[in-house]
């Protein structure tokens, strides 16, 4: 695996180019001291130099204008001054006397700050006779100075440069290089080849990195497979689980997705991870809020009987959040569990203990309700002979009393008494109709069993519900599309014929006035469905009536509950029918409803194949 050397003067600092850059800077400054202190010597040296020429020239020059300047000779002097100033040196000279200026082209005095000023007398035979005054230019201190600096410059250049480039290759040979390979190595290492083995440098401080590296890769190596079986027991652990487990973090992305969530919502969990839980698991979505006080309260939270309905019928969870404690995202762990066994089952038996704890009750009502019933209707109907029958005795006390039975009964038919005589009786008659399916709800029957075949058991209550008056005040059963899904192989079923009718004839009774209460939505249309479950014979009965909410399915075999308006239904029916099946034949009962769809009653009893 080979490296992409970086540019010398790429962005990235590396050691090399560093400790290159340093020296070289050093190098650089150490020249640039020295260069500038022989520039001072070299340039302070040519100054001393130019300021004796200058200070031969000036006295050279006074001595020649002496003979001139004392004849007055001004001629001579400017000439001579002219030759002077031929030179680049001597710039500017001014000679006269204290009397009169005889010569000057020095320039204002506010220009010559740059130049050199000399000042001498002139003198003849020992008299002073004037003055002259000379400036010099310095050009050539300032192009002395300025070659100087400039050969400075590139000395400090060249030796830099060849300090800089000495160094860098050095440094590629020693430093660079070894590192290169160690990095390659690294990064081989890092992709996951652990059992690589870096070769060895000559340089011993090298090779105990190498070595160092070496060790490394060992011990992740060990580590990491460690870590893989850890990571698959832990894996194998959470998908064995038959509960839902989603890890999110405090952003709702999940970070964990066990096989059971897979299963439950068809998201592998490539697809799951790192999305929002809305997205994969919409049902878990106001679980985030729960999610964030199980975080901030450090406490798991739990939420029993959520209920969630699938193809219409209901299913229970309990979810239950773990908040992760250590971890420093945050976030949790959720599990579903699915109870809707559990809790069927538990309403099963709150059911069948309500059954039979209501069934004492009932036996011990209808005993006490049927002794005065019996006398009231006993009484009513001494009355009725008594006061519309035409019996001799009746006569005789009419006469005694100085009236006519024809009065008397005329008197009665007047003030509507026979009708109320026999509204009395028809309640009373009702009443006594309750108290005898009390009675059969309250204790088991003693009539014997036979084998009876279900198919002809169930037309047979059709055509009984097709001729009965009561329900045809409300709905005409013949108009009922009637749908047979009858199993030809079924086992005859071992039960009383009668108690089964009963059974059969009040669950056709509620499901057609639930379709006349439903007319308008489709027409009315049952379903009857009789096949083998096991070693029980399944009877389903559905409608397509208005159907039922989950608070009326819990509450449907519960004696003297109804739906129906006041005066139409004793809330007995559907109660009697649940004790026929469970406690007379050892069978079970079920509804399952959805509201507006219709309602599918289940009746499993044993077959014949069971008793053998």
């Amino acid at each position: 695996m080979t490296t992409q050397k970086a540019p010398f003067f790429s962005a990235r600092r590396t050691i090399s180019r560093d400790l290159t850059v340093g020296l070289a800077l050093m190098t650089a400054l150490v020249v640039s001291v020295f260069g500038a202190a022989y520039q001072i010597y070299f340039t302070n040296k040519e100054a001393a130099e130019l300021k004796r020429e200058a200070s031969a020239i000036a006295d050279e020059f006074a001595e020649v204008l002496a003979r001139p300047l004392w004849n007055l000779d001004v001629d001579t002097l400017t000439q001579i001054t002219n030759a002077y100033l031929s030179s680049d040196f001597l710039t500017g000279v001014r000679v006269g006397t204290d009397l009169e200026t005889y010569f000057d082209n020095i320039p204002d005095r506010s220009h010559v700050d740059g130049w050199l000023a000399l000042q001498r007398d002139i003198v003849n035979e020992g008299e002073t006779i004037g003055s002259a005054e000379f400036l010099f230019s310095k050009d050539r201190i300032e192009t002395l100075r300025k070659r100087s600096l400039n050969l400075t410059l590139v000395t400090i250049f060249l030796v830099t440069l060849v300090i800089g480039l000495g160094t860098h290759q050095l440094m590629q040979h020693l430093v660079v290089n070894p590192l290169d390979r160690l990095i390659a190595g690294i990064r081989a290492i890092a992709a996951g080849d652990y059992q690589l083995a870096l070769p060895s440098e000559k340089r011993s401080d090298i090779n105990a990195l190498i070595s160092e590296v070496n060790i490394m890769a060992r011990e992740i190596d060990r580590r990491e497979s460690d870590l893989i079986k850890l990571r698959e027991t832990l894996k194998n652990t959470v998908d064995s689980m038959p509960s839902v487990l989603v890890g999110v973090d405090p952003e709702g992305r999940v970070t964990q997705w066990n096989r059971e969530a897979e299963v439950q919502t068809g998201i592998a969990a490539e697809q799951a991870m790192e999305k929002n839980i809305q997205v994969v698991y919409p049902f878990l979505a106001e679980a985030m809020e729960k999610v964030h006080l199980a975080v901030r309260e450090k406490q798991p939270h739990k939420e029993s009987k959520v209920t969630r309905r699938l193809g219409g019928a209901p299913q229970f969870f309990d979810i239950t959040i773990y908040p992760l404690m250590t971890s420093p995202t945050g976030g949790a762990v959720i599990r579903v569990d699915d109870i809707t066994d559990r809790v069927r089952i538990e309403e099963m038996m709150v059911q069948s203990e309500k059954m039979l704890s209501l069934g004492g009750l009932a036996a011990g009502m209808a005993h006490e309700i049927n002794n005065p019933l019996a006398g009231i209707m006993q009484n009513v109907q001494v009355l009725q002979n008594r006061l519309l029958g035409d019996l001799p005795k009746n006569r005789q006390v009419a006469e005694q009393c100085g009236t006519t039975m024809a009065a008397i009964q005329s008197y009665a038919q007047g003030r509507n008494m026979p009708e109320m005589m026999a509204s009395i009786m028809d309640s009373g008659n009702r009443a006594a109709k309750i108290v005898e399916n009390m009675l059969s709800f309250s204790r088991n029957s003693e009539a014997k069993t036979v084998l009876c075949d279900l198919g002809r058991l169930m037309d047979t209550t059709l055509e009984l519900a097709e001729n009965d008056y009561d329900l045809k005040k409300r709905y005409d059963f013949r108009q009922i599309q009637i749908v047979r899904e009858y199993d030809s192989h079924l086992p005859a079923v071992v039960c009383e014929a009668t108690k089964i009718q009963q059974v059969f004839l009040n669950i056709l009774k509620n499901g057609a006035q639930a379709m006349a209460d439903n007319a308008e939505s489709s027409p009315p249309r049952f379903i009857l469905r009789l096949k083998a479950d096991g070693d029980m014979a399944r009877i389903e009965i559905e409608d397509n009536g208005s159907g039922m909410d989950a608070a009326v399915c819990k509450r449907i075999f519960e004696p003297f509950f109804t739906t129906k308006p006041l005066g139409v239904g004793t809330g007995l029916g559907l109660s009697v029918s649940y004790f026929i099946v469970t406690e007379n034949h050892g069978g079970t009962l079920t509804v399952s409803s959805t509201p507006g769809v219709g309602s599918r009653f289940v009746i499993r009893l044993p077959n014949s194949n069971a008793h053998r």
